[in-house]
């Protein structure tokens, strides 16, 4: 078998066809480009050279020249010892980073990339990025490792956070990051800090948080576009309902493990369902709607007018509305929730109550979202209630498994992907006739400056310009541009 080790230990060099020829070797390639930000990842990481100008021809020699590297591939030598030894050894390209300023360049790059894609059908669309699914991210190898990653905090010598006051990028202003509000209580939200986004995002919220003294809680600094105003967010709200019966769960049974329980009747682990729910990965074998209704299952357990109220004493918005269903019955019609430990009943359907809307802001996804991957360093009056981290973990994996991979086109698209370690990327895509929907929660330690710097955000955003494809893009180059800005916050 051909590799990039074996053509840098054997001396080889390869032609065109023979590269092309050779599947495995071109997927090696294809995936040292996408990490530098010379190629689009998800299913494009195929192992297909194609003919003429392809995405991999024209990174590999786009690599090549940047580095000012004598041999440029060709169809006579496509790839020899001393490119192989600089795809090896290249951990980043800066320049990719700083053309990511030009926010055209980029929307240009991705609107390229969806114009192109070759992803297929898997969640009813067929959309670059929001389609994409954990199988070629990135991350898909570290989503088990994220709880612990979330555990850890900076040592303040080999990793460092921002402190209690940071330079936000792309202003002059310093800011005083501020411990995480109580539970119930608005944050200090900057109206005006997210004006770099595109119109075409209606609405927006981003919270970057820091160890500070390293003490908790986190602080944190929180940005807005419309920030408090409920809007229909879609499918980007189907964690709530889980959030509230992990609460509702281990406030009676602090001993209870999610992981260990089953819904039923039919039994289901759930964890699998709630795989299913964010993944979509059902969709594809024609169940569709299945994810609705594990999303309006997760409603039996409160009646829709006291899971409203749970949101707003959480957040502290009282605007917020959550009495809608997803436009389809529950998976099961009266669920219940069984530990299979010991066999006993911790959690019963209710009826449905009052229903009406799910109208939530951007502010209160986001908050409940940073509650989530926050959690073990947050105080008693900032967490949820009686939740358990031994079960709220169960969603964390689910949720890193989102059809969605925004922040990995982001991540790719900034050419960091080398650079950066410990990732815990959790999120939850919305998408339907009116806009195209996204909450998410990032954590990671960027090692470009020494000592690494350790960063993490949250987002939530909602596009409801254009076409479908359209939205897609505008989702994609709004999180790129604010992952940038996050990477250059010093």
């Amino acid at each position: 078998m051909v590799t990039l080790e074996s053509i840098i230990e054997k001396n080889e060099s390869l032609t065109r066809s023979q590269l092309k020829g050779d599947k495995g070797l071109v997927i090696a390639v294809q995936l040292k480009l996408r990490n530098l930000g010379l190629y689009p990842g998800g299913q494009w990481i195929d192992g297909d050279i194609g003919t003429g100008n392809t995405f991999t021809w024209r990174g590999l020699t786009q690599f090549c020249r940047k580095l000012n590297l004598t041999d440029v591939p060709s169809d006579a030598v496509a790839i020899n010892p001393n490119i192989a030894s600089a795809l090896m050894e290249t951990k980043q390209l800066p320049f990719i980073l700083d053309q990511a300023k030009d926010t055209n360049f980029i929307l240009g790059k991705l609107t390229d990339i969806q114009k192109s894609s070759p992803v297929a059908a898997n969640i009813g669309v067929n959309d670059a990025f929001i389609a994409r699914t954990l199988r070629n991210s990135p991350f898909a190898s570290e989503v088990d490792n994220y709880p612990n990653y979330l555990a850890e905090k900076p040592d303040g010598t080999d990793v460092v956070s921002y402190g209690i006051n940071t330079s936000l990028t792309g202003s002059n202003k310093t800011v005083n990051l501020t411990n995480y509000p109580h539970r119930g209580q608005l944050p200090t939200i900057d109206s005006s800090g997210l004006n770099f986004l595109a119109s075409n995002i209606s609405h927006a919220c981003v919270c970057v948080g820091s160890f500070g003294d390293n003490n908790p809680p986190i602080k944190t600094h929180w940005l807005g576009r419309n920030a408090l105003s409920p809007q229909q967010f879609l499918s980007c709200t189907k964690f709530i309902g889980v959030l509230n019966a992990i609460e509702q769960i281990n406030s009676r049974f602090p001993t209870v493990d999610l992981d260990n329980c089953v819904i039923e009747s039919p039994r289901y682990k759930i964890l699998d369902l709630l795989i299913d729910m964010v993944s979509y990965r059902k969709e594809a074998n024609g169940l569709m709607g299945r994810s609705n209704q594990i999303g309006v299952l997760f409603k039996r357990f409160t009646q829709r007018q006291d899971l409203e109220a749970w949101i707003r004493q959480r957040t502290g918005n009282i605007n917020a509305e959550f009495r809608g269903g997803y436009g389809t019955s529950p998976l099961i019609a009266n669920p219940i929730i069984k530990d299979l430990s010991s066999n006993a009943t911790v959690l019963r359907s209710t009826n449905e109550g009052i229903t009406g809307n799910n109208f939530v802001s951007p502010y209160d996804l986001v908050r409940l979202i940073t509650m989530l991957g926050w959690h073990l360093h947050l105080t008693q009056n900032t967490r949820f209630i009686g939740s358990q981290w031994k079960s709220l973990e169960t969603l964390v994996r689910a949720m890193g498994e989102d059809s969605a991979r925004y922040v990995d086109v982001a991540l790719e698209t900034l050419g960091v992907i080398n650079v950066i370690r410990r990732p815990v990327v959790i999120s939850k895509v919305g998408f339907g006739e009116s806009s195209c929907t996204y909450v998410a929660f990032v954590k990671l330690v960027d090692d470009r400056v020494k000592p690494a710097k350790l960063r993490t955000f949250a987002l939530a955003l909602r596009s409801p310009d254009g076409s479908f494809e359209t939205r897609d893009t505008n989702l994609a180059a709004a999180v790129t541009e604010i992952v940038r800005r996050i990477l250059m916050i010093s």
